[in-house]
């Protein structure tokens, strides 16, 4: 975030006293990462259901926006709470399948500009990992998620899924060493 730019809880407070750009503005700068948080949660499921999960998440963060305490949390622990509740809620609603090779994303495969054994390695490589962090427990996976991609601290995290720290770096490490067992051929190999 360039110096000139306001803080998230500068945003999200002037959005609060009728800014429309403001919540614009936040939304632009957490956008690509609430959507890999969402995806990698619901992976494997079609793309609109991910991209409507990703919008009602954040329609719900512009509902409960007054609800935000800047001196509790910082906006991004509170953010990735709401969008929590929001996946937590979806997951509660449906029954879960494994993944299928009918399952692949193809926002999550490698470049065509690769060769072409290295682009199949590439996707295959990908269609793994996602295959390993959806046999994953939902609170490892979000751990995972929320940790790597997200990039919150094991502070944040723990915040974020209600988990007391200790909890939370349990199930980061278990995510981890899970998916390094299961992933093993990709680096050995």
């Amino acid at each position: 975030m360039a110096e000139s730019e306001p803080a998230d809880e500068a945003l999200i407070a002037s959005y609060l006293r009728g800014d429309v750009g403001a919540f614009d503005r936040l939304y632009r700068r957490h956008d690509r990462k609430t959507f890999a948080f969402v995806r990698q949660m619901l992976h494997p499921t079609d793309r609109a259901t991910v991209e409507d999960l990703h919008q009602d998440g954040w329609l719900a963060v512009a509902a409960k926006a007054s609800s935000f305490a800047p001196g509790k949390a910082r906006f991004s622990t509170w953010l990735y709470t709401v969008l929590r509740n929001q996946v937590l809620d979806h997951l509660r609603g449906r029954p879960s399948r494994p993944a299928g090779d009918d399952d692949v994303d193809p926002d999550g495969l490698a470049s065509g500009v690769l060769a072409p054994e290295r682009a199949l390695a590439g996707k295959r490589l990908v269609e793994a990992v996602e295959r390993e962090l959806m046999a994953l427990s939902v609170e490892q996976r979000e751990a995972f998620v929320l940790f790597t991609v997200v990039e919150l601290s094991l502070a944040e995290l723990a915040e974020v899924t209600q988990a007391p720290l200790e909890t939370a770096k349990t199930r980061l490490r278990y995510a981890r060493d899970a998916l390094r067992h299961r992933l093993r051929a990709w680096r050995d190999g």
